[in-house]
């Protein structure tokens, strides 16, 4: 490989991730979780288990939730420590694209997360069951393996959520109790409540005025979940820096913009169509409702208050009726 400018580690990594998919010769020397599993005593249990089933475990639903929960794990820490050989094994780059960009992708995603140091508004929209709250929660575990302290907020219960809020008041209640850490805050049925057609002036009241104090109270990202652009608010579109669209659950297409009048984004990244995206391994019940009010005073932002007077003045008054 000398002068072609290709890692060496990478490659061998990409072979033997092919190796274990049966896709060179050699198929059957190495089990499926193999550079997966790093703790001994999980790597010789599967490996057990895998011997006794003739090779089908992984074949079965919970040898694949397993394999994705270990993936995902092995992922996430390496991209928090910029191992680009694991992530070469992880994602199976060959000699046919080894450009690298689907090992620089989770590293371009957290740039994009990044948005030079200002709050990142991830917007997820697509058809129905195509994993776009899967594909948010995977956002949030990048974002929580690179940052450190990150506090989770959704309304929705997930094993990633940190607190649950279900209205405006109790979001700003939370953001406001934690200013001091960043915070990434999800919003799931984003459809309805970011309806502009029923909510529209209680997202430009309540929403908007909160959402554009993010940075000073230390919000590092806020994702919202809808179906399409015709079920957003144009300000919660006109915010939105890193939308992405869900057409299949491993596949998304990443956009930088999204016009306050359009029913798409606009500008896509990454050079095109992600495929084969990994699942998260966050458990979280895709029947939850994750409800939410809009019962925030929306004077509160005029008052000339501090962050710590604010907090008294929103729990004293409680949530609007």
């Amino acid at each position: 490989m000398a002068g072609s400018g290709i890692d060496e580690h990478l490659l061998t990594a990409a072979k033997l991730r092919e190796q274990i998919e049966g896709e060179l010769d050699g198929h059957g020397e190495h089990y499926d979780h193999t550079g997966i599993v790093e703790d001994d005593q999980h790597r010789a249990n599967l490996s057990f288990l895998e011997a006794a089933t003739d090779g089908s475990f992984f074949d079965t639903e919970t040898g694949e939730q397993l394999l994705s929960k270990f993936r995902s794990d092995r992922a996430t820490r390496a991209v928090s420590e910029n191992n680009s050989t694991v992530l070469s094994h992880l994602v199976g780059v060959t000699e046919q694209d080894l450009d690298g960009s689907a090992i620089r992708l989770p590293m371009k995603i957290l740039d994009e997360l990044d948005n030079n140091d200002a709050p990142a508004f991830p917007v997820a929209a697509g058809n129905p069951n195509t994993g776009k709250t899967n594909t948010m929660l995977l956002l949030a575990e990048l974002r929580k393996a690179a940052v450190d302290d990150l506090l989770v907020v959704a309304n929705f219960d997930s094993s990633i959520t940190d607190e649950r809020v279900t209205s405006a008041h109790d979001l700003a209640v939370t953001l406001l109790e934690h200013r001091d850490r960043p915070k990434f805050v999800l919003i799931d049925e984003g459809s309805t409540h970011f309806d502009a057609r029923t909510y529209s002036y209680e997202v430009s009241t309540q929403w908007t005025p909160l959402a554009k104090r993010f940075a000073k109270i230390n919000v590092d990202a806020c994702g919202i979940v809808i179906h399409t652009g015709k079920d957003l608010h144009p300000e919660a579109k006109r915010m939105a820096t890193l939308p992405f669209f869900k057409t299949e659950k491993k596949v998304a297409q990443f956009y930088e913009n999204w016009p306050a009048d359009a029913d798409m984004p606009t500008d896509l990244l990454f050079g095109g169509e992600i495929d084969a995206l990994e699942k998260s391994g966050v458990d979280y019940s895709p029947d939850d409702s994750a409800p939410w009010s809009w019962d925030l005073e929306p004077e509160l932002f005029t008052l000339d208050l501090g962050w710590d007077e604010l907090l008294q003045e929103l729990r004293q008054r409680g949530p609007a009726e």
